[in-house]
């Protein structure tokens, strides 16, 4: 067990090692190749090692961090940024050694001396939009806080917090905006975001902007929604537009520059937990991926998710409630989802 949780924690540094190797034989066979045709060693070591960049990031975004197509561009960026730069500092290395050693073994030296500050610079820009699971929590009633991080500790990427009043859940309990600043005390090191589920979403703005990052808000309000998209900006949050209908992405064109995350809905009735996914959403998901303005915005899937339909929703971030939290082992299930499936054994 220990050794699982081993590899799971370590699961990307121990993708990123594997195809990195395979990667510079990749290289090493097509620099061999081009040497026998072209005589500047130069243009057959630049061409192996774009070809070799290409196949890293290929794997990298396809089968490690899991990066959502709509966003692989500029992590294609980043990557060849980055993976060129170190690049040419080995060059520079290569160039002064080459009399002493074959090219290949100084690229592999210089390339695995440089490999952890290559993988903390890719971490962070190439590869920051890799899927992430957000765990659900309610801020109505009397939910323990405590049990809950009992059951799932750090392990969730981020949290999501449910608020929901009686304009949209006449039955729903009362709200109670302090639990966001005890959950911030819990995760204070995790993005917190909040879906309000509400007619009226300013009064519960005002209440908790100090707790959390990011905060989303239907386009069905009974208060303008561009002086509350505003309004959210201006007290230093994320805002956040809940989308359940293809007629809804009209709202997101209108506002685009004042959106910085679309929550998709994936359960038809906003304001009740326990609902089954919504497979009509996958199309809703598609166009979201295929709109112009999507390369500047996160996008947010929650409702219904678990470990059958976690391959199917090609998103940055996930929310789970119920399949987590009343799950026997919510640890595991946050891992299967963090994995899409692919780590059930772990």
């Amino acid at each position: 067990m220990k050794n699982n949780l081993f590899l799971y924690k370590y699961r990307f540094l121990f993708g990123y090692i594997i195809i990195g190797a395979l990667s510079l034989i990749v290289e090493f066979a097509i620099y061999n190749f081009l040497n026998k045709f072209i005589e500047i060693e130069i243009i057959a070591s630049l061409f192996s090692v774009l070809i070799g960049i290409l196949f890293s990031f290929w794997c990298n975004v396809r089968y490690n961090f899991k990066i959502s197509k709509a966003k692989r561009n500029r992590a294609l960026i980043y990557f060849i940024i980055i993976s060129f730069s170190s690049y040419l500092l080995q060059i520079f290395i290569i160039n002064r050694y080459t009399s002493y050693f074959a090219y290949e073994t100084l690229r592999t030296i210089t390339s695995g001396s440089l490999f952890w500050i290559a993988y903390l610079f890719h971490r962070h820009y190439s590869f920051k939009d890799f899927k992430k699971v957000g765990v659900a929590i309610y801020a109505n009633g009397l939910e323990d806080i405590d049990s809950l991080y009992k059951k799932v500790e750090q392990y969730p990427d981020f949290i999501h917090v449910d608020i929901v009043d009686q304009t949209f859940n006449e039955k729903s309990k009362k709200v109670l905006t302090y639990k966001t600043e005890v959950i911030k005390g819990y995760w204070n090191k995790k993005m917190i975001e909040a879906h309000i589920m509400s007619k009226f979403p300013k009064k519960w703005i005002l209440d908790m902007t100090e707790n959390v990052n990011r905060i989303f808000v239907h386009t069905d309000i009974d208060e303008k929604l561009e002086d509350t998209l505003k309004l959210i900006k201006s007290k230093n949050c994320e805002s956040g537009l809940v989308i359940q209908t293809e007629e809804e992405i009209n709202v997101f064109e209108k506002y685009n520059h004042l959106i910085d995350s679309i929550l998709i809905l994936s359960i038809k009735n906003p304001g009740y937990s326990g609902q089954t996914f919504n497979h009509e959403c996958l199309d809703l998901i598609s166009k979201i991926n295929q709109h112009k303005f999507r390369y500047k915005t996160t996008l947010v899937v929650d409702g219904g998710v678990n470990k059958k339909n976690i391959s199917l929703i090609n998103s940055e971030n996930v929310v789970s409630g119920s399949y987590v939290l009343n799950s026997e082992k919510p640890i595991k299930s946050i891992r299967i989802l963090q994995t899409s499936s692919q780590y059930e054994s772990i």
